[in-house]
C-alpha cells in the first residue's frame, strides 16, 4: 500500500516537473527577450547617434544633391548581461503587402539607397549593457534621380534554433534604423489605382441583394513617398449604394511600390451592370513637409451582377403561363370541333337571322381584340418615345466658352457654359481630351457641387481651372502641347451618379510649343464674361518659393512638381479647387452613362414586349374574324 502511494506521488511530481520545464524554456527564448546565450539575454537595438553619444532623432533623414557625401553615426546597443558580436550592414527598403515598412534580408543585394551607405565596420562586439558607435558615409551617385530614396541600417544576430516540428533552422534577429534621402530636383508626387476588379456573390432570394469583393492596387508612380486616404463606393444600375467596409489609411507608400487592397461590400442589388468607384487622396507622410493640393485619383469599373434567382422565378412563371395558355387553346379547339354546322335547305330568313347574329357577335369580339391590339401598339409607341429617360433627351452638347481666347500654356483658363444645366443637376465635372492625354480624357475640375461656381449670363456655370495647360500636361506625363484640345463640362445628377444630363464642349488650338489661339467663343454680353483667376495665383511645375501655401512657418515654399492652386480673397481655395482625377481614370468617363444606359435598355425591352403582345392580339383577332366569316359562309 505504501509502495503504491509512493509510486503515485512520484508520478504526480514527474508530471508537474514536465509541465513546468517547457514553460521555463519558452520564457527563456521568448521573442521579446531574443533568447538566451550563456547567462544573459540577447536584447539589442540601434539608434541614430553623433560621434560622441546617441541623439534623439527617430531616423536618418537627409536632403542632398547628386554627388554629395553625408557622414553620420549609428549607435548599436546591447541591453543584455553578456557581450554580443553583431553584424551591421545597410539595405534597401520596401513596402510590405499590408502597407508597412521593411528592409530586405541580408541575402538581398542592395541597388538603391542601401548600396550608397558604407559603414566603417560591418561587425562589432558590444559589451554587456553598453553601446558602440559606428561611423558611416552616405554617398549620392552623380546620376541619382530626383525624389525620395529609402533604406536602412541593420544590426543582426544569427543563431540556430528549432521549429515546432523539431527541425533545425537558422534564426536571424534583426533591428534597424530607417534612412530617408531626398535628392534635389523636380518632385512628382503621384499615385495610381490599377487592376480594379469586383466579384459579385449572388443570393438565392429573387428579391434580395448579394455581396461583392473588391480588389485593386494602389501604386506610387511618382518619386515622393506618400500616405493615402482611400474610399470605395459600389452602386447598382438603379442608383442605389451598397455598404462597403471601412478602409484604413495607408501611412506610407514608397516610390515605385504598390499595395494590393481587398474589401467587401454588402447589400449589392443585382442590376446586371453595377459599378465600383475607388477614390484615393494622396497626402504627405507624417513628418514630411506639407505639399500643395495633390491630385485625387479615381478609378471606376463596371461588373456583372446577374439576378439569377429572379430570372429563374420569371422563367418558371413564363413556363406556367405558357402551359395554361396551351391548355386553354386545346380546350377551345376541342369545343369548336365537336359542334357541327347546321344546314337548312329552307328557312332562309332564319338562316339569315342566325348568320347576322353570329356575324355581329364575331365582329364585336374581333373588334374588341383589335382595339386591345391597337391600344397595345400605341402604348408601345408612346413608351418608346416617352419611356426613354428625360436625361437621355437632355444630354445634348452645348457650347462652352474657353477664355481667354488667346494665350500661353501658363495662362489661367475659365470655362463658361453657354446655357444653364438641367434642373436636376447637382454636381459638375470637367475634362480635357487631345494629343498626349488619355483617350477617355483627363479630369481638370473634380466632381464638385454646381453651387460652387458663379452663373454666366446664359445661366450656365463659369468654371475656373485650378491649374494651367502645362500643369495638366506634366501630370499626364508629357511636355509638348500640340493641336486642338477639347474641354467638356458635364452636368451630373450627383456626386456618385456619373449620368450626364447635359454636356458643354469648347476647344482651343496650340499653334506653337507654348502659345494657343482660337478658343471657343460664346455670344455673351461683354461685361458678363467671368474673368479667370489672377495669373499671379498660379504657379507652374518647377517653381518654388511660393509663399502662403506651405501651411508651416519656416518653410521656404512648395516642392517643385505640381502648382499651387489659386486662392480667393478670403484665403480659401478657388472655386473649382476640388481634387483632380489622375490620368488613369479613363474608365470612369467611359462608364459615365451606365445608369442611363440601363434605364434605356430596360424601357426599350418593356416597350418591345408590349409591341409584340399588341401585334399578337391583332393577328389573332384577324385570324378569328376570317375563320368565323368562312364558317358563316359555309353554314349559309
Amino acid at each position: 500500500m505504501i509502495t503504491t502511494s509512493a509510486r503515485r506521488i512520484a508520478a504526480v511530481l514527474a508530471a508537474c516537473l514536465l509541465a513546468v520545464l517547457p514553460a521555463a524554456t519558452a520564457s527563456a527564448t521568448a521573442p521579446g527577450d531574443g533568447g538566451r546565450t550563456g547567462t544573459g539575454r540577447t536584447t539589442f537595438g540601434v539608434q541614430p547617434s553623433s560621434a560622441k553619444k546617441p541623439d534623439a532623432r527617430p531616423n536618418f533623414s537627409y536632403g542632398a544633391t547628386p554627388g554629395a557625401a553625408v557622414k553620420d553615426h549609428i549607435a548599436v546597443f546591447n541591453y543584455g548581461t553578456s557581450a554580443l558580436t553583431l553584424r551591421v550592414y545597410a539595405q534597401d527598403a520596401f513596402t510590405t503587402a499590408d502597407g508597412g515598412f521593411d528592409l530586405f534580408a541580408a541575402q538581398h543585394k542592395p541597388t538603391g539607397a542601401g548600396s550608397w551607405i558604407k559603414l566603417r565596420r560591418n561587425q562589432v562586439k558590444v559589451p554587456a549593457r553598453s553601446h558602440v558607435i559606428v561611423p558611416f558615409t552616405l554617398t549620392v551617385p552623380q546620376k541619382a534621380t530626383p525624389g525620395d530614396h529609402t533604406g536602412g541600417i541593420v544590426a543582426s544576430l544569427s543563431a540556430a534554433g528549432a521549429d515546432t516540428k523539431g527541425n533545425k533552422v537558422a534564426v536571424d534577429q534583426r533591428v534597424g534604423a530607417r534612412v530617408y534621402l531626398r535628392v534635389a530636383g523636380e518632385l512628382t508626387p503621384r499615385l495610381a489605382v490599377e487592376d480594379l476588379h469586383t466579384a459579385y456573390h449572388g443570393t438565392a432570394n429573387p428579391f434580395g441583394s448579394g455581396s461583392a469583393t473588391v480588389t485593386y492596387t494602389i501604386r506610387n508612380t511618382g518619386n515622393v513617398r506618400l500616405a493615402a486616404r482611400q474610399a470605395v463606393g459600389v452602386r447598382d444600375g438603379m442608383g442605389g449604394a451598397a455598404k462597403v467596409a471601412r478602409l484604413r489609411d495607408l501611412p506610407e507608400l514608397l516610390p515605385g511600390d504598390a499595395v494590393r487592397i481587398t474589401t467587401s461590400a454588402t447589400g449589392v442589388l443585382p442590376a446586371f451592370r453595377d459599378t465600383t468607384t475607388v477614390t484615393v487622396d494622396p497626402e504627405p507622410v507624417r513628418g514630411d513637409i506639407k505639399h500643395r493640393i495633390l491630385p485625387r485619383v479615381t478609378r471606376t469599373g463596371a461588373f456583372s451582377a446577374v439576378p439569377w434567382g429572379l430570372l429563374v422565378l420569371l422563367l418558371v412563371l413564363a413556363a406556367a403561363a405558357t402551359v395554361l395558355l396551351l391548355r386553354r387553346r386545346r380546350r377551345r379547339r376541342a369545343t369548336t370541333g365537336g359542334v357541327k354546322p347546321v344546314r337548312k335547305a329552307s328557312g332562309a330568313k332564319s338562316g339569315t337571322k342566325s348568320g347576322a347574329t353570329s356575324g355581329a357577335k364575331s365582329g364585336a369580339t374581333s373588334g374588341a381584340k383589335q382595339a386591345v391590339g391597337l391600344a397595345a401598339v400605341l402604348l408601345a409607341a408612346s413608351g418608346a418615345v416617352l419611356g426613354t429617360p428625360a436625361d437621355a433627351r437632355a444630354a445634348d452638347a452645348g457650347k462652352l466658352a474657353v477664355t481667354p481666347g488667346k494665350g500661353s500654356d501658363t495662362q489661367p483658363l475659365t470655362l463658361v457654359a453657354g446655357a444653364s444645366c438641367p434642373a436636376k443637376t447637382v454636381n459638375v465635372i470637367a475634362r480635357v481630351t487631345g494629343a498626349g492625354f488619355p483617350r477617355g480624357g483627363q479630369i481638370v475640375v473634380g466632381n464638385a457641387p454646381l453651387a460652387t461656381y458663379p452663373k454666366a449670363p446664359g445661366g450656365g456655370p463659369a468654371v475656373p481651372l485650378t491649374y494651367t495647360m502645362r500643369d495638366y500636361a506634366s501630370t499626364a506625363g508629357f511636355t509638348t502641347l500640340r493641336g486642338t484640345y477639347t474641354f467638356t463640362v458635364s452636368c451630373l445628377k450627383g456626386p456618385f451618379d456619373l449620368t450626364s444630363l447635359r454636356d458643354f464642349k469648347g476647344s482651343l488650338r496650340f499653334t506653337g510649343k507654348t502659345a494657343y489661339r482660337d478658343g471657343t467663343e460664346v455670344a455673351f454680353p461683354k461685361a458678363a464674361v467671368p474673368k479667370g483667376p489672377a495669373p499671379a495665383a498660379t504657379a507652374s511645375p518647377g517653381q518654388s518659393g511660393q509663399s502662403g501655401q506651405s501651411g508651416e512657418s519656416g518653410e521656404s515654399g512648395q516642392l517643385p512638381g505640381l502648382p499651387v492652386p489659386p486662392s480667393t480673397p478670403d484665403g480659401s481655395g478657388a472655386p473649382g479647387a476640388a481634387p483632380l482625377t489622375a490620368a488613369r481614370t479613363s474608365a470612369a468617363r467611359d462608364s459615365s452613362g451606365t445608369s442611363l444606359t440601363a434605364l434605356s435598355v430596360g424601357g426599350f425591352a418593356v416597350c418591345l414586349l408590349a409591341l409584340l403582345t399588341g401585334v399578337g392580339f391583332w393577328a389573332r383577332g384577324r385570324r378569328a374574324r376570317t375563320e368565323r366569316s368562312n364558317t358563316t359562309a359555309t353554314t349559309s
